[in-house]
Formats: C-alpha cells, structure tokens, sequence
C-alpha cells in the first residue's frame, strides 16, 4: 500500500518551482516581483535549484529559515520567532544537511548543524540548494543536501545606497542599510543589518491544565546585529575577493507550555565572525580557483535556575583550491582538495581538542551526445590520521527527442564524520563512533515549455530514495545522562513536484507557483515498525500567487506542514496546520531612484499550532517595511 501511494503521488501531484527561465525565449519580469526559486547550473544527472535576489530582496528582514520554509520543499524545525530554527532535507536529521557560504562549510562544529535563525536573508544575494548527491560537488557529509549561500559582484558602473527600516506586531524593529559602489574593474559592497524584537505574543496553553488559558510569551526578547563587507578586484582573467562576516545575537530563550512562563532564567549569546580570501582565474578551457577562510563561532548558554554556564569556542580554518579544464569535445576534468582545521575550547569537554579533515576529490562530466550526458565524482577523506572509504557519486542525463524536457538520474555514497558533540562532549560523548554513510537514488524529471508568447510553464518531479547506516542517536545511558551511539538504520524515500506558470502582458505580469513533496521516513532493521521518525511530516504543500499591476506588487502564501510524530509508537503527534500569508506594496520609481512601502500579514487566520511540541508560535502578525534605494 506505502509503495502504491508512492507511484500514485509521482503521476499525479505537481509542485514549486518560482522563476521561469526558457532557452528561446526571453522573458522580461518587472523587478518587484517574486520569482521563487530558479533552476541552477549543475552536474549532468543532479538536482539544485536557487533562490535568488529579486526574492531575498522582497524578504529582506526575514530570516533564511523563513526563506525557506516559504520557498522550498525543506521541513524547517523551529522552536519559535527568536528560537533556533534548523532544516531538514528529504527526510533527514538537521545534522544531514550541511551549510556553506561561498563553498566553505559554516555549520557550527559542536553542533554538527547550523541555526538558520541567525542568518538573515538580506546579508546575502543567492541561495543555491542542492539536493542529495547534488551536495558533494562542494561538500562532503550532507546525505540530505547542502544550503549555499552566496555573495556576488554586480560589475556595473554605478553607486548605489539603499535603507530599508521594518516595524512589525510583537516589539518587532530592523533595519537593513545596503551600500555598493564600483566600475568594470572594482567593487565595494558593503550591509549592515539590525533586528531587536520583544516577542511577547498571546498563545493558547491547552497544556499546562485540563482549562485552556490565553497566555502571553515571556523571556523571549532577542537583538541580533551583523556587517558584511566585500571587496571584488578584476583584471583580464582573474577576479580577486576578499570577504568579511561579523554576526552576533542575544536572546532569552522562553521555557515550555509545561512549565509556568514567569521564572525562566535560560539566556544564548552567539557570536561569529568569517573572513574569506578567493583567487578566481577563468579562461575558455581552464578554470582555477584558491579560497582561504577563518570561521570563528562562540556560543554561550546560562540558566541560572538549573546552575549552567556553558562557555564554548570554536576556531576553523579552510584552505580549498579547485582546478576545471575542459577535455575532448564539451566534456571537462575538475579536481577539488579541502583543507579543514578545528579547534574547540570548552568547558563542556575535558581538554581543548583539535580535528583536522582533508579530502581529495575528482569529478568529471561528458557530453557523449547533443542528448546523452553523464558525470562522475570520486572522494577520499582523511580525518585526522584515519583515512575514511571513499565516497563516489554518478549522474545520467537524458534530454528528450523533439523536446527540451529533460530525465536525470544519480546514485552516490555520501558519508558523515560524527560531531564534535557526538565524540567529546561530557557526559555523553563516544570515542568509538563510526561514521554515518548513505546510499542516495533519485530519478528526476525536469520540463519546460512556452505555451504562449505571454504564458509559460516550467514543471519538475523527483523520487528518491536514502538508505542511512550506523545513523548516531543520542538516548538514554545505563546513568542518569543520555549518550551517543551507531543504533539506527534509516530508509528515506519520496517524492518533490512542482510547477511554475508565468503570465505576462503589457499591464499585468504574474506567477503561480505549486508545490508538494511526501518523505517517508523510518528505522530498519528486525525490530522495526515501520513508523514515521520523529518531527519528519511525510506531507508538505505550497502555493503562492504574485501579481504585479502598474506599481501595485500583491503575493499570497500558502503553506501546509502535515502531522509530525512526537513518540516512537506514532501515537502522539502534532497536528497539520496550514497558513496564510498575504503581502501588497506600492513601488515608485524617480528616475532611476526606488520608493517602496509594503505591508505583509502573515498567519492571516490565526491559527494556533507548533513546529515543535510545546514550544507555541504566534498568531496573526503584522509587519511594515519601507525601502528608500538612491542610485547613481
């Protein structure tokens, strides 16, 4: 029955994919609108998609979390507005799926995972995603998918200075100040970002007694601040970079509806700083590419009441140089070497420990015919003085006769080294982890077509399928502290679908974006009951409608997030909740200055529900954003 409501799912459901890009045509899309997510350029046989700036600028104020929980197929696991908020891909563990900036790997160390609550939207240009195998292009250990978040140069000629401040429900204030500026050869960028928000909204607490009782959170105020700086320097060949990040956040992290909210007294400080040097040289046949970076994180927590100061440092340096050069007839050879330094201080560990990964990998794509292409990717890792079983991925791609739609396949073995956490942190921590491995299938199926001279389609449907061995599980220990082990096989499988539909005419342009994607997700092995894991929904759904008229903007979201499991048994769950979002603006334009005033409603129906048990979000919120951009 589970398999046959798989093929069911694959031949009849459609999903999410936002901008539209045809290669005959071209299709001109007035700036403000919303174009969801794009297909990226990647390896024969592998999925990404992107989401790019014209979205990110829209959604300026908000976190990436946010992005993408709103704008991708990824399940985001949140404890609530200031919370931690990680994602999972396809099924996976927030652990499975790894972050980069510009290719460099900023997961937190200890963690092993990243919280994209802390990383706003308008700090950055582009939003790759690259889904399973797709991932090991860049990076290695992420079975579920690698998030990319990129910064990129605009060589235009010109000066431009933009503010954009933001007022929302719940003591919410931001602001975003965005200056670039340079020529042909030179480039300056430089964002500044500050949010500060009360977060004391009324919730419905059914929980702490047989009467539900309105509440208002409390310990729940959060100020996060950060400055990107960018400097890009080309000649002929060659583009030089040099990039800066300085992040910080302090927040009150509120207790749960089973507790009484006066008294908590927990506190996370988080503070990070990357730097990143990169020599690009492009040429018709020959790429290179050099990139150093330092990543500093240092994540504090205090409770008071349970007596804890946790104080913990990390300190990473990267080193990763890339070569591509084209071979026979549109075919090309790239080899990848990645140089990773860890150092860890804490006072949670017995001493300051160090870890140093290097990896070696080769991958090559060929076009064997105008239809017919596929790829292969080979890795070795040693970590620390052991050296790993090597990786390897490969993809098959089919273009279509008489079309331009596309069939991809790929299969890979992508591994994850444990933690830092899972390894050293006491109690709890074992020395004798394995590392987790996968085996990853997916078969996509990729179409586009131009119906009209003012309507076009793009459409895509993936299936596949993980299988994860010697997954690490913390559990209860034969002491009073939980402990890290290999005790978990996992099967992953489903199904992502979406479609696009653009319509344009000489007043009104539009866009329709669909998406739904079903993860079946559960523990293998002789003693398995085939339940769904825990905070995994196996159904998520999007729809979006953006509207463009004159200078009006309107978008409207819907987002569906199915029952997700809170015990083993599948007894206890949290129910499906969908919500609603609505924004609408007016752009102005002054010569080639930009006003533009919006107001966005978001959970427009109120409706009561969790991400996490016993960790409310709010209801309906509203928020005002203003963006006064001077160009020059």
């Amino acid at each position: 029955m589970r398999y046959t409501l798989l093929y069911i799912t694959f031949f009849l459901t459609i999903n999410l994919n936002g901008q539209v890009s045809l290669d005959k045509d071209t299709i001109r899309i007035n700036e403000v609108i919303i174009n969801g997510k794009k297909s990226a350029p990647e390896l024969p046989g592998y999925k990404k998609v992107s989401i790019d700036s014209t979205v990110l600028s829209d959604y300026s104020h908000r976190t990436v979390a946010e992005i993408l929980s709103l704008k991708s197929g990824i399940f985001i696991k949140s404890y609530g507005m200031g919370g931690s908020a990680t994602p999972s891909f396809r099924g996976t563990s927030a652990g499975h799926t790894q972050v980069a900036w510009n290719g460099i790997n900023i997961a937190h160390p200890m963690l092993g995972q990243s919280d994209l609550s802390l990383l706003p939207a308008g700090m950055i240009d582009n939003i790759q995603i690259s889904f399973g195998g797709a991932s090991m292009e860049s990076v290695s250990g992420g079975i579920g998918g690698l998030i990319n978040l990129e910064s990129k140069p605009d060589w235009q000629n010109k000066t431009s200075a933009a503010i954009s401040p933001a007022t929302g429900s719940f003591g919410q204030y931001s602001g975003l100040v965005t200056i670039k500026s340079g020529n042909t050869s030179f480039q300056s960028s430089t964002k500044a970002f500050y949010n500060s928000a009360e977060n004391d909204f009324r919730y419905l607490n059914s929980e702490l007694s047989s009467i539900p009782v309105w509440e208002t959170r409390t310990n729940n105020q959060i100020k996060q601040k950060g400055l990107v700086q960018e400097l890009y320097f080309r000649a002929q060949h060659n583009v030089i970079s040099a990039r800066i990040w300085y992040q910080s956040a302090n927040r009150n992290l509120p207790s749960s509806t089973l507790i009484p909210q006066t008294g908590s007294t927990e506190k996370q400080s988080d503070e990070s700083f990357r730097a990143m040097i990169s020599l690009n040289h492009d040429k018709e046949i020959s790429k290179i590419n050099i990139t150093g970076a330092w990543v500093m994180n240092r994540l504090n927590y205090t409770n008071t009441l349970a007596e804890i100061d946790s104080r913990n440092l990390s300190n990473s340096i990267t080193l990763k140089a890339s070569a591509e050069k084209k071979i026979l007839n549109n075919s090309s050879l790239r080899i990848l070497l990645n140089e990773e330094l860890i150092q860890i201080n804490s006072n949670n560990y017995d001493s300051q420990i160090n870890r140093n990964t290097t990896s070696l990998s080769v991958s090559a794509d060929f076009r064997l015919t105008d239809r017919l292409s596929t790829s292969v990717l080979l890795r070795e890792m040693l970590d620390n003085v052991k050296i790993l079983i090597p990786d390897f991925s490969s993809g098959l791609q089919f273009r279509l006769p008489g079309l331009k739609d596309l069939l991809k396949a790929n299969i890979s073995r992508n591994s994850k080294i444990p933690s830092m956490n899972d390894m050293y942190w006491i109690p709890g921590g074992n020395l004798d982890l394995k590392n987790e491995y996968a085996w990853i299938y997916e078969l996509t199926y990729d179409m586009k077509r131009a119906l009209s001279s003012q309507i076009s389609l793009v459409y895509d449907i993936s299936m596949y399928l993980n299988t994860i061995k010697d997954m690490i599980l913390w559990r209860p220990g034969a002491y009073t502290y939980w402990t890290a082990d290999n005790i978990q096989n996992v099967n992953t499988l489903g199904v992502e679908t979406s479609v696009s539909l653009l319509y344009k005419s000489d007043f009104i342009t539009s866009v329709i974006d669909a998406s739904y994607t079903y993860a079946k997700a559960y523990e293998t092995g002789t003693t398995s009951t085939g339940n769904q894991l825990l905070y995994i929904p196996e159904h998520m759904a999007n729809c979006s409608l953006q509207v463009v008229y004159r200078k009006i903007h309107t978008s409207w979201i819907s987002d569906l997030t199915g029952r997700r499991y809170i015990s083993t048994d599948n007894l206890k769950y949290l129910p499906a909740y969908l919500i609603n979002s609505i924004s609408t603006g007016y752009k102005i334009k002054l010569k080639d200055n930009i006003l533009d005033m919006n107001i966005c409603v978001d959970n427009l129906f109120n409706v009561n529900y969790q991400s996490i048990a016993h960790f409310p979000l709010p209801g309906r919120s509203y928020s005002l954003r203003l963006l006064i951009q001077l160009n020059k």
